[in-house]
């Protein structure tokens, strides 16, 4: 067997720049490029005065951002990896922050982050490389930095916090305390498991009053009624159901992209359902950038509420959005729902139902806040309760079985989609690691600038090439 000859002994001479260890066509250069064009000068004022000089913010923010894009989000691997990777050396200046100057960096700095995501979004407007004839919003779960096993009912929190009080007051020992537990028939045995590793971790902790903070962090999540279960971990989570139906502790993240992939907005928040974010998420839009005239924006039957519609009706925005049965036509599922199967006679103002007629008889308010309007048929003496905006989700299912409209709607797949595949895939972003609702949010737009930045390079990478490709072509015509 011949092999290729190598020298395993030859000490290397590398060369003077780092730079010439790196290839000329690396993302990195283009990372460098956007950070250097940020404004840092708010951290002169932070970190003027005595004291040890600081490393510069920009050699952080290149080191965070190059580390998404290689699919690593640890400060620790970060912090080696600008001693051991001449990429992140090159971007690291020839310094070496440790993985606490970089963990405070992303902690600290939400708002210069949030400014630094809208400048991808400004970047790819001023050089037009961003497609506004077509919006999508879409959402999806990202698993929350929390232990399942750390986290309890809302019934049982001011018990764990009594048994906690007792515990420091009187120091009771462990086997008496699980003989407490053991005793309470009103817990569930997985409480019971849970609360005695808590205890357990209390006891042994060196720092208790972290977990005592904890308790009290989860008191406040407990104002939201819906809370049902919270984690002493992460109280800002969620019990959320995920892609496989299983519930884990999430936040639920909303991006909005242009028909060619650029992320012109997002957020993350503690809601279970997409229903109540769309509002937000335009709003959010508005803020980053100016909507065309007329903007056609596709969701998800997720957020098919006439509310919503109404809203983009009054906005003058040109939505599409199936209701649930007919997302499932669209996908080729069984069409097993029937939301909105019925119709409305404008002139005589009754509801058809099956050939069956009813007349409004007033509206009322749930418990959840929803407004809902209420028919009653005398000759079948049943009543019938649609939304308020029942109007406006029938306008827009007939407006859903047009060809222009399923067009529309399923260019979702070569939009939206494929961001929420590359976050995930490509730069493994399936779980945070900060934890708290505003820190998640800070992750977020870091994945975001990650996104946009690899997008708007591989745009400039194709048109640049395409424009090589033509002047080769029109060379080699002139010789002709």
């Amino acid at each position: 067997m011949t092999y290729i000859n190598s020298l395993r002994d030859q000490n290397w001479l590398i060369p003077q720049s780092i730079q010439d260890m790196i290839s000329k066509d690396h993302i990195c250069f283009f990372v460098e490029e956007f950070v250097d064009s940020l404004d840092f000068s708010n951290f002169d004022l932070i970190y003027e005065g005595p004291g040890h000089p600081a490393y510069h913010p920009r050699i952080i923010m290149k080191v965070i951002i190059q580390g998404m894009l290689c699919k690593e989000r640890s400060s620790r691997i970060l912090a080696r990896a600008c001693k051991e990777n001449f990429v992140f050396m090159y971007l690291a200046e020839k310094v070496f922050p440790d993985f606490r100057t970089i963990a405070r960096f992303r902690k600290n700095n939400a708002s210069f982050v949030k400014e630094a995501f809208k400048e991808t979004i400004k970047l790819a407007s001023e050089n037009k490389l961003i497609d506004l004839s077509l919006l999508c919003i879409d959402g999806s779960t990202i698993k929350a930095n929390a232990n399942r096993k750390k986290s309890i009912r809302r019934e049982n929190l001011e018990k764990l916090d009594s048994i906690i009080q007792k515990m420091v007051e009187e120091d009771i020992k462990q086997d008496e305390i699980d003989e407490q537990l053991n005793k309470n028939e009103s817990l569930e045995r997985r409480d019971r498991n849970d609360f005695k590793k808590i205890i357990s971790d209390y006891r042994k902790a060196k720092n208790k009053e972290r977990i005592k903070k904890s308790i009290e962090q989860a008191k406040e999540q407990l104002k939201d009624e819906k809370v049902k279960r919270i984690s002493l971990s992460d109280p800002s989570c969620r019990m959320m159901q995920n892609k496989q139906k299983v519930n884990e502790l999430c936040y639920n993240t909303q991006l909005s992209a242009s028909k060619n992939q650029i992320i012109v907005a997002n957020d993350v928040c503690q809601d279970g359902h997409d229903v109540h974010q769309f509002i937000p998420q335009v709003e959010n839009i508005k803020q980053n950038i100016s909507l065309p005239k007329k903007a056609k924006l596709a969701v998800d039957c997720g957020y098919s509420d006439g509310e919503n519609i109404h809203y983009a009706e009054e906005s003058k925005i040109d939505l599409y959005v199936p209701s649930r049965a007919q997302a499932q036509r669209f996908d080729g599922k069984v069409e097993n729902l029937n939301h909105d199967n019925y119709e409305y006679d404008n002139k005589k103002k009754e509801l058809v139902v099956n050939g069956e007629r009813f007349g409004f008889r007033g509206n009322y308010t749930r418990k959840d806040g929803r407004v809902i309007a209420t028919f009653y048929s005398k000759k079948l003496k049943k009543k019938k309760d649609v939304p308020f905006f029942f109007k406006e989700r029938l306008r827009m299912k007939a407006k859903m079985e047009t060809k222009e409209g399923v067009f529309i709607y399923m260019q979702r797949k070569t939009s939206i989609e494929p961001v929420l595949g590359n976050i995930k895939e490509n730069f493994g972003f399936r779980k945070f690691y900060l934890r708290g609702l505003e820190n998640t949010r800070t992750e977020m737009n870091i994945v975001c600038i990650a996104h946009n930045l690899k997008k708007i390079y591989t745009i400039k990478m194709e048109k640049e090439e395409k424009l090589r490709m033509h002047e080769k072509d029109l060379c080699n015509f002139n010789k002709k």
